[in-house]
């Protein structure tokens, strides 16, 4: 299992990457060397709650949500294969926060299709116990 400064580079990595940015331009935007966002992505350095808080800025995410995705990382790690409770296995897409799929399919969902699938999870999570 990856320790936590691999975790935090690979989900740094993958932020830049999907924004389109090069090291130096998050390095620039984030107010460090790219030399320094470099090896923190390469998990050789851990910055400090400042510098975590200058990489979130920059990657227009806020902290919370920034944090979120390292734990996702770490969860993803300890559990591969996650199962619903209606009993189909889903892999996680590699990563991919399942968060961040969730809200994917929710912004294709119409209102009233929102409130269904809440209604449902609600009587999902109501049976959860007595099926468990």
């Amino acid at each position: 299992m990856a320790d936590l400064q691999e975790i935090l580079g690979r989900v740094v990595r993958r932020e830049r990457q999907d924004r389109n940015l090069t090291i130096k331009e998050l390095g620039e935007k984030a107010g460090i060397s790219e030399i320094y966002v470099g090896e923190i992505e390469r998990g050789q350095k851990y910055p400090s709650s400042k510098v975590l808080e200058s990489l979130a800025h920059a990657l227009d995410l806020d902290l919370a949500e920034f944090l979120e995705m390292m734990a996702e990382e770490i969860r993803g790690e300890r559990e591969p294969q996650i199962t619903s409770v209606i009993g189909f296995t889903h892999p996680n897409a590699a990563g991919q926060p399942r968060r961040l799929v969730v809200k994917r399919i929710v912004n294709m969902l119409d209102e009233g299709d929102i409130e269904s699938v809440a209604n449902f999870s609600e009587f999902l999570l109501s049976r959860r116990t007595s099926i468990f």
